[in-house]
């Protein structure tokens, strides 16, 4: 029911009789081929090919060992089960690239495989275990794979000389005739080499690509919905407090999770806001920690061609791949280091400001998308910045409106001012506070100080600050109106509650161009969290599948 093929330069015994127990099928079919160098890969695998009296034909290299035995019934399960398959490994890769390096892109890898050198042995885990499960791939190592005869629609090609890239070849030229390729999980194996290439894999890779140049590359796109779990990084400059940006990272990541999404945030994370997110299932990872990486401390190290190197202290050294299918991320500084530590995952940024150096956005070929929470974000990314409209997409900010909503609201007279106190919102604070004074009302102010005006401000009998708090609900639901830069969190959470708000346009240094008193929309359902979370994972999802 099986046949096991190998080419050796000298056939070891050994090895075939390992084979026959190790397949644990009673008289598999094994085809040892002896080949000093007489044949190419291609033409010995043929010779197999032409030799076996099974449909099902297992290609392995003569320096394995699995790890369990009676992984040939496994084999045959596989097949027997999932009768489109005609091609199965144990490592391979989704996506195919014009150079014909299939891991270049290691975040398009799958399978585990187990290396063995110089008495040293470690995993090489390329994809998570899906146990019995397949994973869809454009091609799989030579190390161990198997075909079904019946499915496959071209055998090896023999103009691929030596020993190298004739896996490649033969699973991308199948892969064009619709040949459906998978890795599997429940064979494991070890290699007892490390795999290298040399200038005959070169010149194959070279010849490989030119060959395919017009039909390269090819990726499988993965076949992924709203409902499909989504695992994402998202990281901002803070997450400690109560900013705008910051909030906007805890609702999002808050709705996310409602929405099947396993959530990470990286940033700064000591502080109440942090804290309180653990709470609602979202991890969170300080910048000195990012996944993947270890920090140096001169203890720990690696052993390499020199011997064992430690560790250097305060630096970070990458120790595995991340299985992230998203980078979600915010600011400019966040952005720049974020594309050092991940280069080939897909990632989308969002925009909060127009009139902030920090958000400035960054033109990358791995960010392939933009949100802003405003449309004069996006007018200002596209015309000044240069970034292609059709990557930008206006999403407002997320608001909670379960606490945010219509539901015991009073009037207690005042008017409210939440936000960082700061240089950007001096004057606009001072002249709400003027406005309120004219009107016989106080003014209510709730924000981290961070300047060096609010004290000479609270000599006003009528001004009142507050720190910040992630409750802030009840200082909406009970003000008169609010008032607030640009169109803010703030003015959002009172047209929830139907409050009006001040909006005041701002430069980058503070000074008010306009100010406007607006009245709650129609559409305010667009700023619930849940629903803003919702257009964001279905451009997850976009971005997951053009990647």
């Amino acid at each position: 029911m099986i046949t096991i093929g190998f080419s050796s330069k000298k056939v070891d015994e050994n090895f075939v009789n390992y084979i026959k127990k190790s397949v644990g099928i009673p008289n598999a079919e094994i085809i040892p081929i002896e080949n000093p160098g007489k044949y190419s890969l291609t033409e010995a695998y043929n010779i197999i090919l032409e030799k076996s009296t099974n449909d099902i034909v297992v290609f392995c290299h003569d320096d394995i060992y699995f790890e369990k035995n009676n992984w040939g019934n496994k084999v045959l399960k596989h097949f027997k089960r999932n009768p489109e398959y005609g091609i199965l490994g144990v490592a391979g890769s989704t996506k195919l690239p014009k150079s014909g390096m299939w891991w270049e892109d290691k975040t398009r890898m799958r399978g585990i495989v187990n290396h063995e050198h110089e008495g040293k042995k470690w995993e090489s885990k390329y994809s998570k275990n899906l146990g019995n499960k397949i994973d869809d791939v454009v091609l799989v190592d030579g190390l161990f794979f198997a075909i079904d005869k019946n499915k496959t629609k071209t055998n090896f090609d023999e103009s691929v000389k030596g020993f190298h890239l004739y896996d490649v070849d033969f699973c991308f030229r199948n892969y064009l005739e619709d040949v459906k390729i998978g890795v599997i999980y429940d064979i494991r194996l070890t290699h007892k080499s490390i795999g290298m290439t040399n200038q005959e894999w070169e010149n194959n890779r070279i010849e490989f690509s030119e060959k395919y140049q017009d039909k390269l590359p090819v990726k499988i796109s993965p076949d992924i919905n709203i409902d499909s779990k989504i695992k994402v990084l998202l990281s901002s400059l803070l997450f400690k407090t109560y900013t705008g940006s910051e909030m906007y990272v805890f609702e999002l990541a808050k709705s996310l999770t409602k929405l099947n999404c396993d959530v990470t945030v990286m940033s700064d994370i000591d502080g109440p806001l942090s804290r309180q997110a653990r709470q609602y299932d979202i991890k969170t990872i300080p910048f000195n920690e990012p996944p993947g990486y270890k920090m140096g401390d001169g203890k720990w190290g690696m052993n390499t061609p020199e011997g064992f190197q430690p560790s250097q202290p305060n630096m970070l050294y990458k120790v595995s791949e991340v299985d992230f299918d998203i980078v979600h991320i915010q600011h400019k500084p966040v952005t720049e280091r974020i594309l050092q530590l991940y280069p080939s995952l897909p990632k989308i940024a969002t925009i909060h400001s127009e009139v902030i150096d920090l958000e400035d956005p960054i033109d990358d070929e791995t960010i392939l998308k933009y949100i802003t929470i405003r449309p004069e974000i996006k007018e200002k990314i596209t015309t000044i910045d240069g970034i292609s409209e059709d990557k930008v997409e206006v999403v407002y900010n997320p608001i909670d409106t379960t606490k945010f909503n219509t539901t015991n609201t009073k009037d207690e007279g005042y008017i409210l001012f939440v936000g960082t106190i700061d240089y950007l919102r001096e004057n606009t604070i001072k002249d709400i506070s003027n406005y309120a004074k004219e009107n016989k009302r106080d003014l209510w102010l709730v924000g981290e100080n961070k300047s060096n005006y609010l004290s000479d401000l609270l000599k006003e009998p009528h001004v009142k600050h507050f720190e910040p708090t992630t409750d802030v609900q009840k200082y909406v639901k009970n003000c008169h109106e609010t008032a607030g830069i640009l169109l803010g969190r703030t003015t959002i959470e009172s047209w929830l509650c139907g409050k009006n708000s001040w909006i005041y346009d701002v430069d980058s240094s503070g000074i008010i161009l306009n100010k406007e008193l607006t009245t709650p929309p129609d559409d305010v359902s667009k700023f619930s969290s849940i629903e803003v979370a919702k257009k964001i994972k279905e451009n997850y999802i976009e971005i997951i599948k053009q990647w």
